[in-house]
């Protein structure tokens, strides 16, 4: 008889335990959808090869790299700085139509994944990895930057 009596009073408690795990979801804050990164425009400043910002932003080219020794970054961080800082970039993040979409995310810790775009209209990373001061990232942007 114990057990007729024990088999309802567990599922009352089970039911009313499920209901009240329903009913505290439903009243917590649903997370806000991450804000979509828009374009942007700015001026390119070097502190090194590994740390570009575009208008105050620290970004990231999305497909390319620095591989090259320690030895050696001083001196690509000169030459890019020679020919590109200052320079006007127009800058689409990745998941607005680059190269890398699909293949790496938006963001690396701080900095913004984008692919920049000078005056004339080039793309900042083929001409960096053309003049073999960055290597092309085949599993980020297939081959569409020149690898080392």
């Amino acid at each position: 008889m114990n057990k007729l009596i024990a088999i309802p009073v567990v599922g009352l408690v089970f039911a009313v335990g499920f209901m009240a795990v329903i009913v505290s979801q439903r009243d917590k804050p649903r997370p806000q959808p991450r804000a979509t990164l828009s374009p942007f425009t700015g001026h390119l400043n070097i502190p090194s090869i590994d740390d570009l910002r575009v208008g105050g932003r620290k970004v990231v080219l999305c497909g390319v790299a620095s591989t090259k020794p320690l030895a050696l970054r001083d001196m690509v961080t000169e030459a890019t700085r020679r020919d590109f800082q200052g320079m006007v970039l127009n800058c689409k993040p990745v998941g607005s139509g680059t190269p890398c979409d699909g293949n790496t995310g938006a963001r690396l810790g701080d900095a913004v994944v984008v692919q920049c775009f000078m005056p004339d209209g080039g793309d900042l990373a083929a001409v960096l990895t053309e003049m073999g001061l960055l290597c092309g990232q085949p599993g980020q942007a297939r081959a569409t930057y020149r690898a080392c």
